[in-house]
């Protein structure tokens, strides 16, 4: 069901930056709030298809990240910020849903225009990896963004089925982002192949720092990618 709406876009980018300009953040968002109360289902946020919802009949679980409730989100959407969104993410269908005010049904938001999503405090990236990476087209867990390395973790969902009834199971991977090309990693020794000559620093930085790959994967690699960074910005100096 496509909706269509009138043209505000153009207003709403110029309140947008006339409030960052003049206000401080939190005034910002209320009146950002503000202006998409009054235009309600008219913001062009609102304007796209309606999800398909899963049948629990037939799925033993569902594939949404963390859950299927719509959570507070905060989304920059054709490089206009919304702020205190009602949305959920379809990482198996890899869909972002929005909940548009006073309605029960979600709208699937055009991931080519979607620049950023926070959410349960943490930051989403809509990524179109080069063909040869080997990588499909997502949303992102943006756990690093530096000079010269970035840092994702991207969590998926397979399908398997048994009888008639689906079962979602999660994967999750994370890549290094360096001299244009995605590394997955894993620990130290995967990091340390990418950096051959940091070896020896990036093994001490990890025992001395006692970075767990095992239960803490996430933290310790963001860690340990924040030290390759400034070992390479210390290096073009």
């Amino acid at each position: 069901m496509q909706i269509n709406s009138p043209p505000i876009r153009s207003y709403l980018l110029f309140l947008c930056l006339t409030v960052m300009g003049y206000s401080p953040t939190h005034a910002q968002e209320n009146i950002v709030e503000n202006y998409l109360h009054q235009v309600g289902y008219h913001a062009e946020i609102y304007n796209g298809r309606l999800e398909t919802t899963y049948n629990k009949l037939y799925y033993e679980n569902l594939p949404y990240y963390m859950n299927d409730s719509y959570a507070e989100t905060s989304i920059i959407y054709k490089n206009n910020y919304y702020p205190a969104q009602k949305a959920r993410l379809d990482l198996f269908k890899e869909q972002l849903i929005v909940l548009a005010p006073g309605k029960q049904y979600g709208i699937i938001l055009d991931s080519q225009n979607v620049s950023q999503v926070n959410m349960y405090n943490k930051t989403f990236v809509w990524l179109v990896p080069p063909k040869g990476s080997g990588l499909k087209d997502g949303y992102y867990i943006q756990l690093l963004t530096g000079n010269q390395i970035h840092l994702f973790c991207k969590e998926s969902y397979m399908i398997s089925s048994k009888e008639i009834v689906y079962n979602f199971y999660p994967k999750t991977q994370h890549y290094l982002l360096y001299n244009e090309c995605f590394y997955p990693v894993k620990n130290k020794v995967s990091v340390s192949k990418i950096f051959p000559k940091y070896k020896k620093q990036i093994h001490k930085f990890s025992r001395d720092g006692k970075l767990d790959f095992k239960y803490n994967k996430g933290k310790s690699l963001t860690s340990l990618a924040g030290y390759c960074e400034t070992l390479l910005n210390s290096e073009d100096k």
